[in-house]
């Protein structure tokens, strides 16, 4: 069982063991569902004619709905508290994320809490009463600078940007299927940016590429800028004999945590926690060791500056730098070309 670090509950967070025995099924319509029709999200809601309560458009086959209706009945919402004009189309409400993300072909059939919202217009009495009346709604964040901007800690020596969650859970998971196995990665997405892992993605095909040459098994790889940790438990999956996960952003550290324990059946390792979160500052600076895990790889998991891990790991065979969007990696890989052994890998 693992508990939620936003709500504590037990059902935010599963194994990937469970995920894959559901994925199949997941959000997918059922035969009497599967012919609804998505809305017109560019034309005035107000003018569809549409009923927006609870329970319209449920289907009473698998009492799941559109994910058209349940934005819908968001809108009508926010059109009754004065924070969209009576003319807002569907495509006026925000973004809209599964719990889980995974590969779909239609759009997705909810049930309760499958849906966290992230919108630019919102207050905290509005989002905990569209909680309230939403069934399919875990969470509702408040975003700051639009979607172009990514929310998270740029660098050690920057301000981080957040989002505010207003009302309920902000956890969800993205779902990888990769070469090296199946995976689940989990954040607080209030505090790290989305990032949807799929089979196109550049970052997941360069650890295959390597994974298939062989460029991985039995080495050294650090993941300086892990974030939720996902291409340094590629690695681990993809042979590595030790993988070093490292984040100056105390969340990140949190999420490398999580995810290492959602995945521990792939990866074949015991977590062992040697120090508390609790009281490490939100970015860190010096290097510290936070967490190791052994099995069939050794994992240690480090909180601080990528640049001074390097004076910590002294050397490796295989630095990962996937520094946050739009920042250069010039810097940090200039402290880790001397002691890296085979490739410094940028992303």
């Amino acid at each position: 069982m693992f508990t939620c670090p936003t709500c504590g509950s037990p059902d935010c967070v599963k194994p990937m063991a469970e995920i894959l025995a559901e994925s199949s099924s997941l959000y997918v319509p059922c035969s009497t569902c599967v012919a609804d029709q998505p809305l017109d999200k560019m034309a005035p809601f107000r003018g569809l004619g549409i009923t927006a309560g609870p329970d319209a458009g449920r289907c009473p086959a698998c009492g799941r709905r559109h994910l058209d209706i349940v934005m819908a009945q968001v809108l009508d919402l926010l059109i009754d508290s004065g924070l969209k004009p009576g003319n807002a189309a569907l495509k006026d409400v925000g973004t809209p994320l599964v719990a889980l993300g995974v590969d779909l072909i239609d759009p997705p059939r909810l049930g309760k809490k499958d849906v966290v919202l992230v919108l630019d217009e919102i207050d905290r009495k509005t989002a905990e009463y569209v909680l309230a009346k939403v069934p399919e709604i875990k969470g509702v964040i408040r975003r700051h600078g639009g979607p172009g901007k990514s929310v998270g800690l740029p660098d050690t020596g920057e301000e981080p940007h957040l989002y505010d969650l207003l009302a309920g859970c902000d956890v969800r998971g993205d779902v990888l299927n990769s070469l090296v196995g199946d995976f689940c990665f989990y954040r607080r997405q209030s505090v790290m940016h989305v990032e949807y892992w799929r089979n196109n993605s550049v970052k997941i095909k360069v650890l295959e590429k390597m994974f298939l040459q062989g460029d991985l098994a039995g080495k050294t790889v650090v993941d300086g800028m892990a974030s939720a940790g996902t291409l340094g438990l590629m690695a681990a999956a993809a042979g590595a004999e030790k993988v070093i996960l490292n984040d100056a952003w105390l969340p990140a550290v949190e999420s490398i945590l999580l995810n290492i324990e959602a995945n521990r059946e792939l990866l074949g390792v015991g977590l062992e926690r040697l120090r508390s979160l609790s009281g490490l500052p939100v970015i860190g600076g010096e290097p510290e060791l936070i967490a190791r895990a052994s099995g069939s790889v050794e994992l240690e998991v480090y909180h601080g500056d990528v640049r001074k891990l390097a004076g910590v790991v002294k050397s490796c065979d295989v630095c990962i730098i996937d520094p946050f969007p739009g920042m250069p990696s010039d810097d940090f890989v200039r402290h880790w070309q001397g002691i890296t052994k085979d490739r410094v890998v940028t992303l």
